[in-house]
């Protein structure tokens, strides 16, 4: 959706399509979802009475499904973890950044005021006043990321520590061999690393198995 499509479409509605996106995506179990499966589901939405042919009233079927895909669904799992445009339609099945630093660094640690955002998720967290560690936290298929928002929070920062926090579900738990890879660059980089495992997010089918 151009600039000048996203003006022509009332905020109410947009509102309204994007809560439809995001219930049906945490119904179908997106994250776990095939590239084909996703493929299908954008052409179906397009035709959807509540998704579809909402913004077909204001753009070509074309145009909606690239708005469909690279807008909302391009932030469903940021929204999930309550950032982004459109957080307050996500369902927050992600941990908050104070459970992150709990699990990091202590319970005692303390989120300094200002420091969390996004891209990666980040913040800056002290103990009892002694000292900042930079926390960022993500799935392992960012990990790269991390590690470079580290660095270079550390080289601007160079009295900070810094630790990463790697997402990651029962049903879909680090391999050994990616974990002592990970371990190992961390080290190299002086970063603490640990794992946060999170709830097994699949959800059942209508026929009653699991995805």
């Amino acid at each position: 959706m151009t600039r000048a499509d996203s003006r022509r479409v009332p905020p109410e509605q947009i509102d309204a399509v994007v809560k439809a996106l995001y219930t049906e995506a945490d119904r179908l179990d997106w994250e776990h979802l095939s590239p084909q499966r996703r493929t299908a589901l954008y052409d179906t939405w397009v035709t959807d009475p509540q998704i579809g042919a909402v913004l077909t009233e204001f753009m070509s079927a074309e145009t909606a499904r690239s708005w469909i895909k690279d807008g909302p669904m391009k932030e469903y799992r940021r929204a999930r973890q309550g950032a982004g445009r459109y957080a307050k339609f996500g369902s927050r099945q992600g941990p908050t950044a104070a459970q992150i630093v709990a699990h990091a660094l202590g319970t005692e640690a303390v989120i300094m005021d200002g420091t969390v955002g996004v891209k990666p998720f980040h913040c800056v967290a002290t103990m009892n006043g002694a000292g900042s560690t930079f926390v960022a936290w993500g799935e392992a298929r960012n990990f790269r990321h991390l590690v470079w928002a580290a660095l270079s929070h550390l080289t601007d920062n160079p009295t900070d520590s810094a630790a990463l926090v790697i997402i990651e579900t029962m049903a879909e738990p680090t391999p050994s061999a990616d974990k002592a890879r990970q371990e190992s660059i961390a080290q190299r980089c002086s970063l603490a690393l640990k794992y946060y495992r999170v709830a097994n997010e699949r959800r059942p089918t209508a026929a009653g198995s699991e995805q």
